[in-house]
């Protein structure tokens, strides 16, 4: 039972800090993000804004936007812990002139090709 309790699922991926991370995971991640966000932005640019449903698409917006940043965040620790650093680093996405070329790093960057100090594969939780 404890074992399927440590299985990957879609709430470990986006809202966990957890185990490790690999490029394909990890960019596929970032792309559903990217998918949601630009759905949410654009049911929003699309509504007049005397219609009664604005308030409703700005939230969902907003709802949106909070929860792919936090699901970056984890994600990204995820990627970092894959290649075998600290999930600290994921602090750099905030930084303008840098996020860019961590991001790139991240989705470039090899997995450590054994186990390590934050899981036994990539793609898992740590058990």
């Amino acid at each position: 039972m404890l074992a399927a309790a440590r299985r990957p699922t879609v709430s470990w991926l986006f809202f966990s800090p957890s185990g490790r991370a690999g490029r394909q995971t990890f960019i596929l991640g970032w792309l559903f993000w990217l998918m949601m966000n630009s759905f949410a932005l654009a049911k929003l640019t699309l509504v007049p804004e005397d219609d009664d449903l604005l308030p409703l698409y700005q939230l969902v917006f907003v709802i949106s936007m909070g929860l792919s940043i936090v699901s970056a965040v984890m994600m990204s620790i995820k990627r970092l812990h894959d290649m075998n650093m600290p999930g600290l680093i994921a602090l750099t996405l905030f930084i303008p002139a840098v996020s860019m070329l961590v991001l790139f790093l991240l989705c470039m960057w090899p997995s450590a090709r054994r186990a390590n100090a934050y899981g036994e594969t990539t793609d898992w939780p740590r058990l």
